[in-house]
This record gives C-alpha cells, sequence and structure tokens, in this order.
C-alpha cells in the first residue's frame, strides 16, 4: 500500500505547489498559457492517479507491482526521454537567446515539454515493445 500511497501524494503535492506557483497571488491577470500549464499538469495527475488504480487492482488480483519487462520499458522511456530533452533545453536556450522571454516560462515549458516527451516514449516503447537487444 505504501508504494501507491507515495505516488498519490506527490502528485498532489505537485500539483498544489505548481499552481501555486503558476497562479500567484498578486499577479494583477492570468495569461492563457497559465491556463494551459495548469491543463497540461491536471492532465498529468488524472493520468497518475489512473496508473495508481492500475497499481491497487493488480495487487488485489495478487499480481506483482512490477515486473521485468515494465522496468525495462520505463528505463528504455527514460534513457529515450533523456536524450531528446536535452534537444529541448538546447532550443528553449536559442530561443530565449533571440526573443525576450520571462525566465519563469522558460523553466515551465522546459519541465513540462520533459514530462510530454517521457510520457509520449512510454506509450511508444510500451505499445511497440522492446527489442532484445544484446
Amino acid at each position: 500500500m505504501k508504494k501507491v500511497f507515495l505516488p498519490i501524494f506527490v502528485l498532489t503535492w505537485i500539483i498544489v505547489l505548481t499552481g501555486l506557483w503558476i497562479v500567484q497571488p498578486g499577479n494583477s491577470s492570468s495569461s492563457v498559457l497559465e491556463y494551459v500549464f495548469i491543463g497540461v499538469l491536471l492532465m498529468f495527475f488524472i493520468m497518475g492517479v489512473y496508473l495508481a488504480y492500475g497499481r491497487i487492482k493488480r495487487k488485489k488480483q495478487g499480481l506483482p507491482e512490477d515486473d521485468e519487462l515494465s522496468r525495462k520499458v520505463a528505463q528504455k522511456a527514460a534513457a529515450i526521454s533523456y536524450y531528446l530533452s536535452l534537444f529541448l533545453w538546447l532550443v528553449l536556450i536559442y530561443i530565449q537567446s533571440h526573443v525576450i522571454i520571462n525566465i519563469k516560462w522558460l523553466f515551465s515549458t522546459g519541465m513540462i515539454g520533459m514530462s510530454i516527451i517521457f510520457v509520449i516514449s512510454w506509450v511508444l516503447i510500451n505499445n511497440r515493445g522492446i527489442n532484445d537487444e544484446k
């Protein structure tokens, strides 16, 4: 149960603290980009709750929480998303050097972009499968 509670606890705090960081009291108006960031964060929160629900369901069925294949898929997705995230940061730094952008938005876009890259790579690898590399 501890392995199920911890991700939900962390997800809840991430969504609350990031929401407070994006929509700070004292700012007179909220931009559309703030609402887009909040929407993406809510999507990740809902996906995390869905994955935690799947873990609870598998545990009640007596299945192991993690197996070798799911660990390999997560490891391969993490490696690919790390590699692609480096290019994302290079592009963001290049854009920031030519356009005046608030550093807060640069970091927010980078972090959310890294999350999206990981989710996309995990879904693609999970659906495609892992080749037996030697």
